[in-house]
């Protein structure tokens, strides 16, 4: 049985990558796994199945080699050349290297390339920065095409129902080709979780006594689908060895093995924005912005709902006036993090009451608003933003109102019969004024004898005098209200006898 080595053996080295959704690298000196118990989300990720005769160049499964014979189950190579040599080797003696679990692995054969410049050996150019490579110049590494030229070879294996956004370990161990004396130096190969390649290093490892590298690489999951790819440009130098792959693992953060120390990236900071200054009634949604976190729990105190377990919480209601707090606990497998913002939603007070009083076809909205719209049947009314409104047909009738912190309150009346004017006792119909609305000079069509004495007044909706006048009425009747506030006005004429009464609004 295998035994955790990784209290006696100490981790190589960790690379942090802030600038994408790899979190780390780490890299360990050993052979045996790190997690037990795991759930692998990659299939035949030991290489156990395939169609393959296992040895040195015997079968090929790279369909893009002429030595093309074989392929291994649930894993696809692409790229590669005609002279592509990647091939399964066992766990026999007098293979090329240690096998650590199960009977086979995969050797990443393909031949010599030219990492840094075009010079054969030069390996000047690399850079280690703990587990990781660095420093290869733009379009190397280098190879002849028939071994793929710069893509090189590569085998993969795609993973869906992944959860976005949650924290997942590659975990896989590398040998390397033994050769008698010959690479006795380090290779190079590249890993993708989906965010492009990195470069490691793998050391070789002769048959029963090589002692290989175990990776994790832990990566936060930006799509249901992720690709897991390995590639090799073949040997980086003639001294230097070639990967050789087994036990492939993908799993949970959740199921690392606990002694594993958290990646400097995968501390958790809960962070959130939202729009906070609402009206009651209203209700408004969380943007999470939380780093490193795979779960969540919301608390919104006054709310409706008052707690949430979502990544971006929406249609957090508000229904009553206050200041209320917000609270955020983020978490993943290593550790959490929680944000408690006091005071953090304002609910706005409710606004004023509204409602409609009619006086003949006019309708009133309570004044004291900062702005109106009114409805006919639901249908906005163009231009009708005043806090009353002519009815020009009959119907159903509401108004929108909003105060100062834009809050909506809403008033209706219904069966409103339009073209309708209050009389007073002794009034009649029978006078028009136009041009209606009117700027300056109101004309006025009246019933009365030409020579008639009459007295013209003015009054506003809530029946205060505005303006009065006596004179002989002649046949063009007109009057002076350039000097009126905008808003609508009664116009009276009486003669004794009879009142004669009209509405006009003044522009």
């Amino acid at each position: 049985m295998k035994k955790l080595l990784l209290l006696v053996i100490l981790a190589s080295g960790l690379t942090f990558q802030s600038g994408a959704q790899i979190l780390c690298i780490m890299c360990y000196d050993q052979n045996d796994s790190i997690s037990s118990g795991v759930n692998n989300l990659l299939l035949n990720g030991s290489f156990e199945n395939s169609n393959c005769a296992s040895g040195y160049i015997l079968d090929v499964f790279c369909p893009n080699s002429s030595y093309y014979s074989c392929d291994i189950t649930n894993w696809t190579c692409t790229g590669g050349g005609s002279q592509t040599y990647v091939c399964v080797f066992d766990s026999l003696p007098g293979t090329r290297s240690t096998i650590v679990d199960g009977s086979y692995g995969v050797y990443m054969g393909n031949y010599f390339c030219n990492p840094c410049s075009q010079t054969a050996d030069d390996t000047s150019c690399f850079t280690m920065t703990d587990c990781e490579l660095s420093g290869i110049p733009p379009g190397f590494p280098t190879h002849d095409p028939a071994y793929g030229g710069s893509t090189g070879v590569s085998i993969e294996q795609t993973v869906n129902g992944l959860t976005i956004g949650n924290t997942y370990v590659l975990e896989f161990w590398v040998g390397g080709e033994n050769n008698s004396t010959y690479f006795i130096n380090p290779g190079m190969f590249g890993v993708d979780v989906g965010f492009g390649n990195s470069l490691l290093r793998c050391v070789e490892t002769p048959y029963s006594t090589g002692i290989g590298k175990r990776y994790i690489i832990e990566f936060n999951a930006n799509a249901i689908s992720h690709t897991i790819k390995f590639t090799s440009w073949g040997h980086v130098c003639s001294s230097c060895t070639e990967a050789v792959l087994d036990q492939v693992r993908l799993y949970t953060i959740a199921e690392l093995n606990p002694s594993i120390p958290p990646c400097a990236g995968s501390t958790v900071s809960a962070l959130f924005t939202a729009p906070n200054h609402i009206c009651p009634g209203t209700c408004t949604n969380f943007n999470n912005l939380s780093l490193n976190a795979t779960n969540f729990l919301w608390s919104f105190p006054g709310a409706v709902p008052s707690t949430s377990t979502d990544v971006n919480p929406t249609g957090i209601c508000y229904n009553t006036p206050g200041n209320y707090a917000v609270s955020l606990i983020a978490t993943n497998a290593v550790g959490g993090d929680t944000l408690t913002l006091n005071n953090y939603m304002t609910v706005y007070p409710y606004p004023a009451p509204q409602g409609i009083a009619q006086s003949g076809d006019t309708l009133f909205a309570n004044t004291g608003a900062v702005t109106y719209q009114w409805y006919f049947s639901g249908t906005l009314i163009p231009g009708a933003t005043d806090y009353y409104y002519v009815a020009m047909q009959s119907g159903d009738y509401n108004v929108v109102a909003t105060d100062v912190n834009n809050c909506e309150v809403e008033a209706a009346i219904f069966d409103v019969i339009a073209a309708v004017s209050p009389l007073s006792f002794g009034e009649e119909r029978g006078v028009r004024v136009y041009p209606n609305p009117v700027d300056d000079l109101l004309n006025i069509d009246h019933p009365f004898l030409s020579g008639e004495k009459a007295t013209i007044s003015i009054y506003n909706m809530v029946g205060a005098l505005q303006t009065i006048k006596t004179q002989k009425i002649n046949a063009a009747l007109n009057y002076d209200v350039h000097g009126l506030e905008s808003g609508l006005f009664w116009l009276e004429i009486s003669n004794g006898e009879r009142k004669l009464r009209t509405r006009f609004f003044k522009q």
